[in-house]
């Protein structure tokens, strides 16, 4: 597994106005993209998605955080800020590719 990216999100709503998350996207071994999403700094779920046809494999969430909009904003580009606004820079390199967000 390799890290390729990962990005900090705004998850805020009128509930929980200051609320952040991140997701940090690997490739597998099999070259399937892994999806990590946490909230604050706690883990909230996962997605795998076969490279070829990108299709989900695996979806997991877990139960006692999970409202539908918070996928939403997970997937909503908008809302994401970059890694340098949390820690003032990031460790990749020039031309890496950034998360993109399931359609």
């Amino acid at each position: 597994m390799k890290l390729l990216d990962r990005t900090l999100v705004n998850l805020s709503s009128k509930e929980e106005p200051d609320r952040l998350g991140h997701i940090s996207l690997y490739k597998l071994n099999n070259n399937n993209l892994y999806y990590v999403y946490f909230i604050e700094a706690r883990y909230f779920g996962c997605q795998e998605v076969e490279y070829k046809t990108n299709t989900i494999i695996k979806d997991e969430r877990i139960s006692d955080d999970y409202h539908y909009s918070i996928d939403l904003f997970f997937n909503d580009k908008n809302r994401y800020l970059g890694w340098d606004r949390m820690f003032g820079g990031d460790f990749m390199t020039e031309g890496y590719q950034q998360i993109l967000a399931q359609d």
